[in-house]
């Protein structure tokens, strides 16, 4: 049984360390050696929390259940999202998949300064660019980047 538990935490670990090393290097000024005291690292900030799952209705309520949020109407802006505004001001969307090849996910898309030079610096970096940065009506800017099968999400408002 601790075992089960243990590797989901490995894996969760290797995702969350992954996407903090694709966000270190997309919020270089200059490239630096890896490790390198003179990189200096602040803590990345959550942009926007996506939930996609093929039972948006049962999320949605879970979510309210847990953590008090209220969730609008589907957002068509957003892909039919359900968005709820969490402590702090982020906003997280449930909704369903927007592809057959799009499977239930919970996607953190870190807050950056620059989403064009974040992105290209991901790609640098080794990532594929999934989907580029791409204007949400009324949000902000999305962009997706892939690396070693894991999707980073970065986010500007």
């Amino acid at each position: 049984m601790f075992g089960t538990h243990l590797t989901a935490v490995g894996t969760l670990g290797r995702i969350v360390l992954s996407t903090v090393a694709l966000w270190m290097a997309a919020c270089q000024s200059e490239p630096a050696a890896p490790h390198s005291p003179a990189v200096e690292a602040s803590s990345p900030a959550l942009g926007y929390l996506e939930v996609v799952t093929t039972d948006v209705e049962g999320t949605v309520a879970l979510q309210e259940r847990m953590h008090g949020l209220s969730f609008g109407p589907k957002d068509a802006a957003m892909g039919n999202a359900r968005i709820a505004e969490m402590r702090g001001g982020t906003l997280m969307g449930v909704r369903e998949p927007l592809a057959a090849h799009e499977t239930s996910v919970v996607r953190a898309y870190v807050a950056v300064d620059d989403i064009e030079k974040a992105t290209a610096a991901a790609g640098a970096a080794g990532a594929t660019i999934a989907y580029p940065p791409t204007k949400q009506a009324g949000y902000g800017t999305f962009a997706i980047v892939i690396k070693d099968g894991v999707e980073h999400g970065l986010w500007q408002r």
